[in-house]
C-alpha cells in the first residue's frame, strides 16, 4: 500500500467515525439529548366539577355559596365571614359548605377553572385566588399573574395552561352557573342557599349565625 493510499484510509476511517458519532438526525456532540416534554396530569373532568365542600358530609344542615372569583364581595366573605363559620359550624359538625362557581366575567371563569383543576389543593388556591384578587383580577395579563398567584400552592404553568383548554371544564362551570339560576334563582354573587332561605349578599357573620344557630338547634 503506498503513502497516498494509506492517507486516504486514514481521511475514510475519520469520515466514518464521525457519521457513527452523529448520527443521522441525531444531536451534535455536547447538545443536550431532548425527550418527549412530560405530560401534565390533572383530575378527571367529574372530580373537578364536583360539589367542593368544606364540613362534615353527613351535617344536618347544608350551605351552598355560588360566587365569582372577580367579586369583591365574596372576596370579603372568604376573609372575614367564612372562617368565623367555619370555627362555629363547619369544624363542629353542624353543617357542610358547598362552593359552586357563578363566574361574572371570562376572568373569572379562567380562575374558577384553575382551582378546579387544583385536585385536593383546591380550597387552598381558592383562598389564594381570593386573597390576591386585586393582581390578577383587573391585570392586562390575567393568566399570567393568576399563574403567579397559584404557583404558591404548587400549580405549574404547565398545570394552568392544560387546564384553561379544557373545554369540558368550561362547559360544565358554565352548566353549574345556569342550574343556579333555574333552580335558585341566582343572578348575583354571592348568594347562599340554606336550608328553604336564600341570602343575597356578604353579610356579617352574625347574619349568617343567627340563621344556622336556628337551623343547628
Amino acid at each position: 500500500m503506498t503513502r497516498y493510499h494509506r492517507l486516504a484510509l486514514v481521511r475514510l476511517l475519520a469520515m466514518a467515525l464521525a457519521v457513527v458519532a452523529t448520527g443521522c438526525g441525531a444531536n451534535a456532540p455536547g447538545s443536550p439529548v431532548v425527550g418527549p416534554s412530560p405530560t401534565v396530569q390533572l383530575p378527571a373532568i367529574d372530580v373537578m366539577l364536583a360539589d367542593k365542600v368544606l364540613g362534615s358530609p353527613a351535617a344536618a344542615v347544608t350551605m351552598i355559596e355560588y360566587a365569582s372569583l372577580t367579586c369583591s364581595h365574596c372576596a370579603s366573605f372568604h376573609a372575614v365571614t367564612l372562617p368565623q363559620i367555619k370555627t362555629a359550624y363547619l369544624d363542629t359538625g353542624k353543617v357542610k359548605f358547598v362552593y359552586r362557581d357563578y363566574p361574572l366575567d371570562s376572568v373569572a371563569m379562567s380562575a374558577a377553572m384553575v382551582a378546579r383543576c387544583s385536585g385536593d389543593r383546591y380550597f387552598i388556591v381558592l383562598d389564594k385566588l381570593f386573597q390576591a384578587q386585586a393582581s390578577w383580577a383587573g391585570s392586562k395579563d390575567p393568566t399570567g399573574a393568576i399563574k403567579a398567584v397559584v404557583a404558591q400552592a404548587g400549580m405549574s404553568g404547565a398545570e394552568v395552561d392544560a387546564c384553561l383548554a379544557l373545554t369540558d371544564l368550561r362547559n360544565g362551570i358554565t352548566n353549574m352557573k345556569l342550574d343556579g339560576q333555574q333552580q335558585y334563582g341566582v343572578s348575583g354573587t354571592p348568594t347562599f342557599v340554606i336550608g328553604s332561605q336564600i341570602i343575597v349578599g356578604a353579610y356579617p357573620f352574625a347574619t349568617f349565625d343567627a340563621l344556622l344557630k336556628s337551623l343547628t338547634q
